[in-house]
Order: C-alpha cells, then sequence, then structure tokens
C-alpha cells in the first residue's frame, strides 16, 4: 500500500527539474499568503524585495550562466583565485545596488533590501560551483528546501496576526542568510580550492562582461516594470501587478532548467537536443499557465484588493511563452560564444523597457505596462531566432574532464 505513495515522492525528489518547480511552488505559497497583508504593506514587502533580486541580477555577473558555458574543466583547472575574487565581489556590490533601487522605488525598506541582496549574491557563488560540476539536483534540493521556509514562517506570522510588512520581510532574510551558510557548506568546496590556485593569464573576463552586460540588460525588460509602478502608481496597484507577475513567471520553471542545460551542453547533438528542450518547456509553459490563471481567478474571489490580478495574468501569460523561446535560444547563443549577439539584443530591449515602462506606467498604470512587455518580449525571442537562424554550429570537441552523468539534469548528485 506504501509502495504507490512513496514511488511518486521518490521520482519528485530524484529531478533537478521537479526540485526547481518545488522551489518555485513554495515561493508561489509564500506570494498566496502574503496577500494577507493589506495591500500597502505587501506593496512594501514587494518593493523591498524585488529591489534586492534586481539588485543581485545587476551585481551578481550572472556567475551561474557564466559559469555554465565555461564548462567543468575551466572551474577545476582554470579559474584562480583572482577570478574568486571578482566572484565574491558581488556581494557587496549587490547590497549596494539593492540600497539604491531600494530609494529609487520610494516604497522600499533600503536596508533590508541591500542586506537581503547580499545574502542572495552569497548563495549564488556556491550555487554556481554546484551547476557547473553537474550537481543540478544538489543545488535545486537546497533551494527547495529553504523556499519552503519562508512560506512556514509567513503562516506563524498570519496566525500571529501580524500585519507589519517589515516582520514579514526579516522572516525572508533569514530564509537567505540560512540558504546561504548551507550552499557554501555543500558546495563550496571548489571555490576554496579556487583560492589556492594561481590564476591564469586569461581570467575570460571579456566574455564574463559580455555575458552579464546581456543578463543586466534583461534585468530592466524583466524587473523594472514594477520599479515604474511603484514610483508612479503606488503599492497598491504594486501589490496587485506583481502578484500577477510572479504567478505567470512560475510558468517558466521549465525554461530556466531548460536554458541552464543547453548552457552546458557542448557535446555532438546539442543542435538537435535543443529543440526537443525548447517543445518541453512550450508545453510546461502553457499547460501550467492555464492553472495559474485558475488560481489568480481563486485569489481575486477569496480577498479583497486583488480582483484584477487575473486580468493583467492574461495579459502575461502571453509573455510567458516569449519569455520561454526567449531564453532557451538565448542560452543556445551563448553556448556557440555568442555572448555579443545576446548583449546587444538584450540592450536594445532593455532600452525600450525603461522607456516603454516610464511612459505607460503613469497614464495606463498595470495593463499598460503588462501589453508593453508582451511586445517586447515577443520582439527579443524574434531576434533572437534570427541571429541564432544564421550562427553556423561549430564542431565541438567533448570534455575528457567531464562527468557526463552528473551533467545531465534530473540525476542524483
Amino acid at each position: 500500500m506504501t509502495r504507490p505513495l512513496i514511488d511518486p515522492f521518490r521520482r519528485v525528489v530524484g529531478s533537478a527539474t521537479m526540485m526547481y518547480l518545488s522551489a518555485l511552488a513554495m515561493s508561489g505559497v509564500a506570494i498566496l499568503l502574503s496577500v494577507a497583508l493589506p495591500p500597502a504593506e505587501r506593496g512594501l514587502l514587494v518593493a523591498t524585495t524585488t529591489s534586492a533580486t534586481i539588485g543581485v541580477a545587476v551585481g551578481g555577473l550572472s556567475l551561474e550562466t557564466f559559469l555554465l558555458a565555461q564548462g567543468r574543466r575551466w572551474l577545476d583547472e582554470g579559474a584562480g583565485r583572482r577570478s574568486l575574487v571578482i566572484y565574491v565581489a558581488t556581494v557587496p556590490l549587490t547590497a549596494v545596488l539593492a540600497w539604491i533601487f531600494a530609494h529609487y522605488s520610494e516604497e522600499a525598506t533600503p536596508g533590508i533590501a541591500a542586506v537581503g541582496a547580499a545574502c542572495i549574491a552569497a548563495s549564488n557563488i556556491p550555487a554556481a560551483a554546484g551547476l557547473t560540476l553537474g550537481q543540478f539536483l544538489s543545488v535545486y534540493r537546497y533551494r527547495a528546501a529553504f523556499a519552503a521556509v519562508a512560506p512556514a514562517l509567513y503562516l506563524l506570522l498570519i496566525l500571529a496576526s501580524v500585519k507589519d510588512a517589515e516582520l514579514w520581510l526579516l522572516a525572508w532574510l533569514g530564509c537567505q542568510a540560512l540558504m546561504a551558510v548551507a550552499l557554501w557548506v555543500k558546495h563550496g568546496v571548489p571555490l576554496t580550492r579556487m583560492a589556492r590556485r594561481a590564476s591564469p593569464q586569461a581570467e575570460r573576463l571579456n566574455r564574463l562582461g559580455l555575458t552579464h552586460s546581456g543578463a543586466v540588460a534583461q534585468v530592466f525588460t524583466y524587473r523594472f516594470d514594477q520599479l515604474a509602478l511603484a514610483r508612479y502608481q503606488g503599492p497598491d496597484v504594486l501589490a496587485v501587478y506583481s502578484l500577477a507577475v510572479a504567478a505567470i513567471e512560475f510558468t517558466q520553471a521549465g525554461a530556466v532548467v531548460a536554458a541552464q542545460r543547453t548552457l552546458g551542453d557542448h557535446e555532438d547533438g546539442s543542435a538537435q537536443r535543443l529543440y526537443g528542450m525548447l517543445r518541453r518547456a512550450l508545453y510546461l509553459a502553457v499547460g501550467m499557465g492555464m492553472v495559474v490563471l485558475v488560481g489568480l481567478a481563486a485569489i481575486g474571489v477569496m480577498t479583497n484588493g486583488y480582483e484584477a490580478a487575473l486580468l493583467v495574468g492574461l495579459v502575461l501569460l502571453a509573455r510567458s511563452t516569449a519569455v520561454t523561446v526567449g531564453k532557451v535560444l538565448s542560452a543556445r547563443l551563448v553556448n556557440l560564444g555568442g555572448e555579443r549577439a545576446t548583449a546587444a539584443i538584450a540592450a536594445g530591449t532593455a532600452l525600450a523597457a525603461v522607456v516603454g515602462y516610464s511612459l505607460t506606467a503613469p497614464e495606463y498604470g498595470a495593463m499598460g505596462v503588462a501589453s508593453v512587455s508582451v511586445v517586447l518580449f515577443a520582439l527579443h525571442s524574434t531576434v533572437t531566432a534570427i541571429v541564432l537562424s544564421k550562427r553556423p554550429d561549430p564542431q565541438v570537441e567533448a570534455d575528457p574532464q567531464a562527468d557526463l552523468t552528473n551533467s545531465k539534469v534530473g540525476n542524483v548528485a
């Protein structure tokens, strides 16, 4: 009797993709629980955590993307102590940037945003090392476990009738700090070896810069809409819009994992595997999108002040499809050494996003910003597909140091 119940559980905990989905699901639960706050307080919560995540995205040097694109040999043999210093420098850098973004939003708590960003950046360094070594499952298990802590703490705050967003933020901050410590303990060993290794002549900083410049540009396309709404429409509108965005982003989970697998796939036949991963990611995005819309409708019925989230979610569902395509194709372009092209495409999209969101948010609010974002991501994925179609696939030799078993997402590491 127990075996039919245990087997599905084992399959879930034995799949990196399912662990990633579990982490997102826990974040989704936290978002659902946060609607217990009044919209104004929830706006403070969202503005602060958004400022932190943007700070990490801008100051984090896109370490996961960069290291996955370099491959295992670079981490094990190439990168030295100078590279490690650069990676660790992301921690204070993200804190400063999060503080700046929090002040810009005029609705966030700068101190908590800065410390939270530093903790997230600190956890991303060992996580990037673990992913590069093919330990996808282990990294995602840790992230799923600590993602479950936040909703548990939020539930306790709800039971205690706590309506102060700053106390909720302290609970969120504790989760980020604990995850950083745990990931360093589990996946920090390769980084300590880097500290003992002399730096190579070429640190590949040009490639790091190009990879990150494209990622930074995408941050503004992904997140500047929320900062613009916070500035021009206030916390109430931001609370509703951010709920819809967070729910729809849950549908992109398959795209994130597919993109990471694409980045790390340097073996023969990678071009053929690309379309299979893209197809599966799209199926997952559309299927989960339907479920998310049902959830947003239920939230609108059961809560006060969040009814408009369903309409925003309907518009953003088209954005989710475009994002899914763009993530996977951009990863393939970087995998082929096309960092300069991805950076240029992302920069153009970001410039349009900053201008478009700033002009739209004051007059048209959440629906206007959502519509602009759909157009921007559709253009981004279309241009990326065109550039990729014109780029020849190089003949890449297999890395003899790579562990082909552990490099596949979903295997136990």
